[in-house]
């Protein structure tokens, strides 16, 4: 499996950071995914974001407790592994993760933790890659891998390989938990119940550039583009052309 960029990730978030302020179309892209996040949020407090990064999804809803590996930031409230999350049992009213379920080599045990943390009717809410035929084409040019056929079920239960960059990724995860094998996934973690499943941005985020490349857009072209895509192509992005899955999950009462 591929290795994300060389750098470290506090480097890594750093420099997101950077793009971050410097892109305000890609501000206005991901302030329409947080506000789909916050739409999907069980009326429970508190909420968690795990792998907080470059803290933007805390400065859109200020009352999310961040956390990352690493306090790369003052936005950083709390430093923690999403392996094994630092709460108490039933304790959370959401958990929020941006392109986070892919760098995880064990997503089962994360998912078994949310599981444990989250109180009855409480919210496990992710934005992930998604694979569609479209989308293979365009994360063919990303550094980071993406490889449906990894048997994630087979290493369910084996402590994660040494990986002190924090460079794993299999983009592909989320597909194969919700997507190719939701039965096995509920089976695994029970106490869990995908409530929805929702696919977008087929041309939004790379005309974007994302935190890697070049902003093709201006803001007038943004909102041209989000008026095309609701038209037209969202119709097609679940099967066909999305680039980004949304799942809500929600703890079993």
């Amino acid at each position: 499996m591929n290795l994300a960029q060389p750098e470290s990730y506090a480097d890594e978030v750093r420099r997101q950071r950077a793009v971050w302020l410097a892109k305000p179309v890609l501000r206005i892209l991901y302030q329409r995914w947080f506000a789909a996040v916050v739409a999907s949020l069980a009326p429970i407090e508190p909420t968690l974001e795990i792998g907080a990064g470059c803290g933007s999804f805390k400065e859109f809803h200020p009352t999310a407790i961040a956390t990352d590996v690493v306090a790369a930031g003052p936005w950083i409230d709390r430093v923690m592994d999403a392996h094994a999350l630092d709460a108490e049992p039933a304790s959370l009213g959401n958990i929020v993760a941006f392109d986070v379920l892919h760098h995880l080599q064990r997503p089962l045990a994360f998912l078994r933790q949310a599981e444990r943390c989250l109180k009855p009717g409480g919210r496990l809410v992710l934005c992930e890659p998604a694979v569609t035929p479209w989308s293979r084409l365009v994360y063919a040019f990303h550094h980071e891998a993406l490889d449906p056929a990894w048997d994630l079920f087979a290493l369910d239960g084996q402590p994660p390989e040494p990986d002190p960059g924090h460079r794993f990724a299999n983009m592909a995860i989320a597909h194969l938990l919700f997507r190719r094998h939701p039965e096995r996934m509920r089976q695994c973690v029970p106490g869990l119940r995908l409530i929805q499943l929702r696919y977008s941005d087929a041309l939004l985020y790379p005309l974007s550039g994302g935190f890697s490349y070049r902003c093709l857009l201006s803001r007038h072209g943004l909102r041209a583009l989000c008026a095309l895509e609701a038209g037209l192509i969202r119709p097609l992005s679940s099967w066909l052309c999305g680039l980004r899955l949304h799942a809500v999950l929600e703890k079993v009462r």
